[in-house]
């Protein structure tokens, strides 16, 4: 079983050229681009990966493996972090907690933590190795999510292997043999064990329009229309089962195919249909 929504991390282990953005991007919800390995190694494909899902409405969120030695290494490592990827205004920070690298890594961690804070980051995670975690005694009360792994059988679908380290955490990275249409290798998937997407994600951006063709359909079931293309945009309407509509135009946001509605003065409405045919039927 692969958990929806599906959360995806990447590096440049995946390289750009064998990734079609276009038809990954349709089955993830979010995806969290590592930026750095500690201050000195910057990822190669980081602002590739970045620019190419954002193309595809995907929203981003970034993580650094933690390198410091010391706490004034830790900050310089933070500094680093939010310098290269602050212009792409990432929705989540993310520190990549797996190497014992400074004796105190609480104190280190919590030096890190704060200064992206001082810097500007409004969301700070930690992914922290799950054999690992008491051995590291992070803070992790500090943070805005703990991101944790583990994989089971790891055959790239979740089999309820959950983290034992603690039962406080939001992300669970369940398989790094995952498999989607648009890459032909392993890829990194996760599950939100905790929250919504919009938690680590924020709010939707603008829908991608898949096509302008407008259409009469019948609505087999009732369906709220909305001011925007998310589930979270404020409720224009409900419109009930038996009434005929006209959709302008398909596009895709939050994993949802939603149909558009061209309205008075200029405004639109849009509802959620999801796979088309569980909601509606063509009018002939």
């Amino acid at each position: 079983m692969i958990p929806k929504p599906i959360i995806l991390d990447i590096s440049e282990w995946q390289v750009p050229t064998t990734i079609n953005y276009a038809q990954l991007s349709q089955q993830i919800s979010g995806v969290i681009v590592r930026v750095q390995y500690g201050s000195n190694y910057e990822d190669k494909h980081y602002k590739t990966h970045i620019t190419e899902f954002n193309k595809y409405n995907v929203p981003v969120a970034v993580y650094a493996w933690v390198r410091g030695t010391s706490v004034s290494d830790m900050e310089k490592e933070a500094r680093d972090f939010y310098q290269r990827a602050k212009n792409f205004q990432p929705t989540f920070w993310w520190l990549d907690v797996e190497e014992h690298s400074m004796s105190n890594m609480r104190q280190g961690v919590e030096a890190y933590r704060q200064q992206l804070k001082k810097l500007g980051a409004k969301k700070v995670g930690a992914y922290i190795a799950n054999h690992l975690f008491k051995q590291f005694n992070l803070d992790t009360t500090k943070f805005d999510a703990i991101w944790l792994p583990t994989y089971g059988i790891n055959n790239g679908q979740y089999n309820g292997s959950n983290p034992t380290a603690i039962n406080e955490y939001h992300l669970h990275q369940y398989s790094d043999r995952g498999r989607l249409s648009g890459y032909a290798g392993y890829l990194d998937l996760n599950r939100i064990a905790k929250g919504i997407v919009a938690d680590y994600f924020g709010e939707a951006k603008d829908s991608i329009i898949i096509e302008e063709r407008p259409t009469r359909y019948e609505l087999i079931t009732n369906v709220y229309l909305r001011e925007g293309p998310s589930t979270k945009s404020k409720e224009i309407a409900l419109l009930k089962k038996g009434e005929q509509i006209l959709i302008h135009a398909y596009s895709s946001a939050e994993g949802y195919l939603w149909g558009e509605q061209r309205r008075a003065n200029n405004k639109r409405g849009y509802l959620a249909l999801g796979i088309l045919q569980e909601y509606v039927r063509r009018v002939k």
